[in-house]
């Protein structure tokens, strides 16, 4: 049996049929860029996140550089970020004319440490990007809290936590603004690039519309440098289609994170992460921690399962950020994770039996039968 850590292909079958349709009907009405779709798409993501507005961009990185110069983030403005992330939480900082400065994360959660925020704020620290990684939110009333104490705005980096919940609200929408990415492997996937910002203040919103149609005021009247960030119509009937799905396939996603834990808890050369208490998690990934880690991923691999490193470098010792890292700089538990990190199949269509196939080749690997 070979278990791949994602399979697209599944998906695509599935949606084969019902999908070419809806782009032949585009094909016919040649509607590739704006349109019923992509205005469906943001209404209705709205909707489901309990948000005031939704504009769909390019992608996910475009997303958080569009969201910051609209809350008008300006050179030598320092941004604190998360330094166990994907890098466009970093780069979209330096990409948006800002300085990203680099906090560590939490043991528990790998998210960020709002104690490490609060040591790096200085008088040129004008927000936080918090990340709601591998779908588990992160302690977003703690951060607001900071962020209000010290007049600064907070963004959420939602890319990989489409549904997660805090109490009954959905994640994205307690900051002043928030990003996804809709890359094929999120939660709630396209098939190519695809983001959208959402937020509570129509103003705000408005001008995040207009940086991400090149700062047009009316056509051909352009008020400020904006850059060239649409949600596609192709894109947006793939989302269309897939919304109404989405909380099934979440629930799949803790329906399978539920049954690794069980299976893996109590290995005492694993640890597993935590979440964070009245939250729903959407388990984008799951990912343990080992010291074996290197060796686990060669078993896995030789018994057909495939995993993943995410990541393996924190952004602070990134060579394309290694200008915003101070010489020496330490954050050790964000080192620490990313020598210690391994994700396994995640997907809502893996099969239960893959599942167990999986359980059983990472305990057989620790001789936990």
């Amino acid at each position: 049996m070979t278990i791949p850590s994602f399979n697209l292909t599944r998906l695509a079958s599935r949606l084969q049929e019902p999908l070419g349709a809806r782009w032949a009907e585009q094909v016919a009405s040649a509607g590739f860029v704006g349109g019923p779709e992509v205005a469906r798409f943001e209404t209705e993501f709205a909707e489901y996140l309990g948000a005031a507005g939704c504009v769909g961009v390019a992608n996910g990185t475009d997303a958080l550089v569009v969201a910051l110069r609209a809350l008008g983030l300006a050179p030598g403005d320092e941004v604190i970020v998360p330094a166990f992330t994907f890098v466009a939480t970093g780069s979209a900082v330096a990409l948006a004319g800002g300085v990203p400065v680099f906090a560590d994360v939490e043991p528990e959660t790998l998210n960020l440490d709002v104690g490490s925020v609060a040591e790096r704020i200085t008088d040129r620290t004008v927000g936080v990007i918090g990340v709601h990684l591998f779908g588990r939110p992160f302690d977003v009333e703690a951060m607001a809290a900071l962020c209000r104490r010290h007049d600064l705005w907070l963004v959420e980096d939602a890319a990989q936590a489409h549904g997660a919940t805090i109490g009954r609200q959905k994640v994205g929408t307690f900051g002043a603004l928030g990003s996804f990415s809709f890359y094929p492997t999120k939660n709630l996937g396209a098939f190519g690039d695809a983001g959208a910002v959402v937020g509570g203040d129509p103003e705000l919103l408005d001008r995040v519309r207009r940086i991400a149609n090149h700062g047009r005021t009316e056509h051909y009247l352009h008020g400020e440098l904006g850059t060239n960030s649409r949600l596609d119509a192709i894109q947006a009937t793939v989302l269309n289609l897939r919304l109404p799905e989405l909380d099934a396939a979440n629930l799949r996603r803790r329906e399978i994170a539920g049954r690794y834990v069980e299976a893996l808890e109590g290995i005492e050369a694993v640890d597993l992460l935590r979440d964070p208490p009245g939250t729903e998690p959407v388990h984008h990934q799951f990912t343990l921690l080992t010291d074996r880690r290197d060796a686990l991923r060669e078993h896995l691999a030789a018994e057909g399962v495939g995993s993943v490193v995410f990541y393996p470098i924190p952004l602070h010792r990134q060579p394309a950020l290694a200008a915003y890292a101070p010489e020496g700089v330490a954050l050790p538990v964000s080192e620490r994770a990313a020598e210690r990190v391994l994700s396994l199949p995640m997907f809502p269509e893996l099969e239960d039996p893959e599942v167990e196939a999986v359980c059983g080749a990472v305990r057989g690997f620790f001789g936990a039968g």
